[in-house]
């Protein structure tokens, strides 16, 4: 008996809450695969440099995880919209993490420096054949500095 009855059920989930359920998961699980297949591949495909700096692949995911996880919700009989919607309270935390991570727990502050035009600090520093050199050495003289980190 798989038939509703008076707006009851025989079945412990029926057909439609299911199909719900299993949309909102598919929906997880897409944005899971969107938000952590990100950092599999950035490190695991060292070769491919561009995939770090290009992340709309894995959003892309993430968006259809969030459309799934949303159209289960309003899929869902009303009283059996808890658990899609715990899915997808799930798929958002998911997504604000990922966007948290890359977005602002990786940005960089800000750092004070000298205004363009002012001189610089006189400092020292030892030339290639050892001998240190004086910034204020070169006053009045034409002078290109070239600071670098070296080799990586």
């Amino acid at each position: 008996m798989d038939r509703d009855v008076e707006g009851g059920s025989s079945d412990a989930m029926p057909g439609r809450a299911r199909s719900a359920w299993l949309l909102a998961a598919l929906g997880v699980a897409l944005g899971l695969t969107g938000a952590l297949g990100y950092f599999v591949a950035v490190f695991r495909l060292p070769a491919w440099p561009g995939i770090r700096n290009d992340a709309v692949p894995s959003w892309l995911l993430v968006a259809a995880g969030l459309a799934l996880s949303i159209a289960a919700v309003a899929r869902a009989a009303p009283r059996r919209r808890l658990l899609p919607a715990l899915l997808l309270t799930a798929n958002v935390v998911v997504a604000g993490w990922f966007a948290a991570v890359l977005y602002v727990a990786t940005v960089v502050p800000a750092a004070e420096g000298p205004s363009i035009g002012a001189a610089a600090p006189d400092f020292a520093l030892p030339d290639q054949r050892g001998k240190t050199v004086r910034l204020s050495d070169f006053r009045g003289a034409p002078l290109l500095l070239v600071f670098y980190r070296g080799h990586w």
